[in-house]
């Protein structure tokens, strides 16, 4: 994005799964607004914890208490880097992907970011509990209409939509033996192919419901604020109401589907076709192409 303050940008916020050793090094070194975003996660969360960003080991990365609040923060740190680099860009909508979803509160002005970080640490470690406890998996359906593979589901006993990523990228969450009966099924009906996910549980599905019941309390207890601008949520796929709601619907998200192509058509009904990918990875911009490909989508944590 140039620094034409007429154009009014829609900040997408990556998700799990986006982390890659030596994320938010460049931010640091490049950016004073970065750098002491990522100094503040260091003072909260303590320990190896930038270490650990810029140069790994990657099985330590990934761990959910690591990769959760180092997606958070080196997105955060994106965004004020870019705030800082665009002062006059106007924001028309925000969206984050799951995990997401915290940072573009906290952009917004929803969530204090001191705040943020504790709470998707702890969320990231409720969720590895609850997939210890109840262990499931999850896999994605390409090339299959969203309402087949919902139908398909439906017809099974532990098989759920997790995530409606864009057209013809559902993702499947639930028990194994149900995940693996569904994948069957949706290659019968059409699907160009199933791919199981490397992960520990079956997040976005009632499996995670002891997460839920644990982290609820914990978001009743933050402090929300109303948005500085919409912020989507991917239970409903519109913006949040307003800030007393936010604790209820976050708690729901992880036991919801995420509806991740309503968040984006509901930007793009806006008339807002430029677009920032802020944080690790170009997943996003990805998806975005596959909804609207005429929009503009950069990625990066460095502008």
């Amino acid at each position: 994005m140039t620094n034409d303050t007429s154009q009014i940008a829609g900040l997408l916020f990556p998700g799990q799964g986006a982390q890659y050793v030596g994320m938010g090094r460049a931010l640091y070194e490049k950016s004073a607004a970065g750098r002491a975003v990522l100094d503040e996660a260091q003072g909260v969360l303590g320990g190896s914890f930038l270490k650990i960003l810029f140069e790994g080991p990657m099985e330590q990365l990934t761990a959910t208490d690591v990769s959760q609040p180092g997606i958070y923060a080196v997105s955060y740190a994106a965004y004020v880097a870019w705030k800082e680099q665009h002062p006059g860009a106007r924001v028309g909508a925000a969206a984050g992907l799951s995990l997401g979803e915290y940072t573009a509160l906290t952009a917004a002005g929803c969530l204090p970011f001191a705040d943020g970080v504790r709470l998707v640490r702890t969320r990231g470690q409720l969720m590895q509990e609850a997939a210890q406890e109840r262990p499931g998996a999850m896999a994605s359906v390409l090339s299959l209409d969203a309402e087949k593979v919902a139908e398909i589901c439906g017809g099974l006993d532990g098989a759920h939509v997790a995530n409606y990523n864009c057209p013809g990228q559902i993702v499947i969450s639930g028990g194994k033996a149900a995940i693996e009966r569904a994948s069957a099924l949706c290659m019968q009906a059409g699907a160009r192919k199933v791919i199981p996910l490397q992960v520990s549980g079956a997040f976005h599905s009632p499996l995670m419901a002891e997460a839920q019941r644990r982290l609820l309390p914990l978001l009743e207890a933050v402090a929300w604020k109303q948005p500085a601008f919409p912020v989507l949520s991917n239970v409903t796929g519109i913006p949040h109401r307003g800030a007393g709601g936010i604790a209820g619907t976050m708690a729901r998200q992880v036991v919801e589907p995420v509806r991740w192509e309503d968040d984006c058509r509901w930007m793009l009904v806006q008339g807002i076709t430029s677009f920032c990918e802020l944080g690790p990875g170009k997943v996003l911009q990805g998806l975005m192409k596959k909804i609207e490909a005429s929009v503009s989508v950069v990625s990066g944590e460095v502008f």
